[in-house]
């Protein structure tokens, strides 16, 4: 994978960067994640916290995750563009949007997640691995 993978918003008011190759692939089916992206589910890939280099002014949004921890979902003010979370818990990793990305077809799924919360009508590819909830369940 060519370095670094850029990536930002509908309007460009935020970017991104990252430095490092992906530690994984995913789609969330979670009803928060569908609700904050407005699709059956978010696909997404964790990436060090060290490696996203964030510019523009971004918001964020607290969820509370199933877990108990907080997940904070950053987004661009201007044009609402669902970008990047953080988790209170879990500092090192950042999930980044794979939608994203400027050249999002380098983005390889390895699994579904919340899968227990999915819509009867979404797709998923049936030769992921299926969890119910995180990747350990």
């Amino acid at each position: 994978m060519k370095l670094p993978i850029t990536g930002g918003c509908c309007c460009s008011a935020v970017r991104y960067e990252i430095s490092a190759e992906p530690l994984s692939g995913f789609n969330c089916h979670c009803r928060t994640c569908q609700k904050s992206v407005g699709a059956p589910y978010l696909a997404a890939m964790f990436v060090l916290a060290s490696a996203l280099h964030i510019t523009g002014n971004y918001k964020e949004y607290a969820t509370p995750a199933a877990s108990g921890h907080i997940m904070y979902r950053g987004f661009c003010p201007e044009c609402g563009s669902s970008l990047f979370g953080r988790n209170n818990t879990f500092t090192e990793v950042r999930p980044v949007a794979a939608a994203t990305l400027d050249d999002p077809s380098i983005f390889k799924p390895s699994k579904d997640i919340w899968v227990s919360e999915a819509q009867p009508w979404d797709y998923m590819d049936p030769l992921l691995p299926k969890f119910s909830g995180n990747f350990t369940n």
